[in-house]
């Protein structure tokens, strides 16, 4: 199962023009050199992060240098050395090192590596690149707080407006803790959005635009009681969530963080059918979102639904196909799954070979982890075919 929650983030967010960077900690190495020197290595990085953290950066670049020199590969080094020189002010050779730890982890490679390459291409004023960045990261932290509001600023920048506010109204969903700071920018990004597609003839987005930027630019303050439901979320005090939400919601049926973060709340506690109804809520409001259409499709397999979900799946591929491979392939995945279920192995390992192609980041890895089960399970059953033939 791939992993589904709101994640906490700070309730301070800084512009990533602008902020100092914050570096993610280090996991565990990837190396290939041999274990005498990754011993070594190891060894010598644990004196070398003392310096990291005391931002002594000359004499941490130093110690991770003679790392790199004994293991090219070692992960945590090439990343300690990315965080010095940023903190230098070189970002020209710190982007080098964080590119180098993403080839480094391959298919392990975590939101944070994306984000700290965004960061650093921020500060060298490569935008484009930068944005690039933190699409990845988005994909394998879609919730990250941090990383939408920085996704949201850089797809406005480069003149996505209505990718900006796309992101930033699920940002608004999901972190309504930074609300306050996501609202101006909302504001601004569906003016941009309307800006854009009255210059293109679009008159009845224009419109729709102009709504936004209208109801953004008006709202001030937090809203309170959800931000009280996501609180209560990240303690993992599910049955509280789902009685601050269902007042929350017999006021304001549509709110679609709420309805996300009741499907959410409903699926820890097994409730399986109030998760899914609230899902169908959800997607009814925002049908673009694939990746929690996937997540809804994957609570139907959880609680039997087979055939059904293979039904929504199936709709879901014609809507989300002109969106390019990677929207789909939270909906080849979970249909894959659904195929799964009802015995269609065969069809099954088609839906994940397509998913593995798709190159999104959260999806593939696991999608070929399923390939293989697949044909496991075609050999098993074929197996059990044979033996009950020969009436064993």
């Amino acid at each position: 199962m791939l992993p589904t929650r709101i994640f906490r983030c700070s309730s301070q967010v800084v512009l990533v023009t602008l902020t100092i960077l914050a570096f993610a900690a280090a996991g565990p190495a990837l190396a290939e050199c041999m274990p005498g020197q990754m011993q070594e290595a190891n060894l010598a990085y644990q004196s070398a992060v003392e310096f990291l953290n005391a931002q002594q950066w000359d004499q941490a670049i130093a110690r991770m240098q003679s790392i790199v020199q004994v293991c090219p590969e070692h992960v945590e080094a090439n990343r300690g050395l990315g965080t010095a020189y940023a903190g230098k002010g070189d970002f020209e050779t710190a982007a080098t090192h964080f590119q180098t730890v993403i080839e480094l982890r391959g298919d392990d490679v975590e939101a944070g590596d994306f984000g700290n390459l965004g960061k650093t291409y921020a500060k060298l004023k490569m935008y484009k690149e930068a944005r690039a960045e933190y699409m990845k990261a988005a994909l394998l932290a879609p919730d990250d707080c941090n990383l939408l509001f920085n996704l949201g600023v850089l797809h406005s920048a480069a003149g996505y407006h209505t990718l900006s506010v796309d992101v930033f109204e699920h940002a608004l969903d999901v972190c309504p803790q930074i609300e306050q700071n996501i609202m101006p920018q909302l504001a601004k990004a569906a003016t941009k959005a309307e800006e854009q597609q009255r210059k293109a003839g679009n008159n009845s987005q224009a419109q729709h635009y102009h709504a936004l930027a209208v109801k953004y630019g008006s709202q001030a303050g937090g809203s309170t009681t959800y931000q009280l439901a996501v609180q209560k979320f990240n303690e993992r005090n599910y049955p509280e969530v789902v009685n601050i939400l269902t007042q929350l919601l017999a006021q304001t049926p549509d709110h679609t963080g709420a309805l996300l973060t009741m499907a959410r709340a409903q699926d820890q506690l097994g409730n399986k059918s109030a998760a899914i109804e609230a899902y169908q809520r959800y997607v009814a409001l925002k049908p673009n979102d694939s990746n929690n259409l996937g997540e809804m499709l994957r609570v139907m397999v959880e609680s039997g639904q087979c055939a059904q979900a293979k039904a929504e799946a199936a709709v879901a591929a014609q809507r989300f196909e002109s969106q390019g491979r990677e929207s789909m392939a939270p909906i080849w995945y979970h249909w894959g799954t659904a195929l799964e279920c009802s015995g269609e192995y065969d069809a099954a390992k088609g839906k994940f070979e397509q998913c593995a192609s798709s190159g999104n980041l959260r999806y593939a890895g696991p999608a070929r982890t399923m390939i293989q089960r697949m044909d496991d399970l075609t050999a098993q059953a074929e197996y059990q075919r044979k033996k009950a033939a020969q009436g064993g």
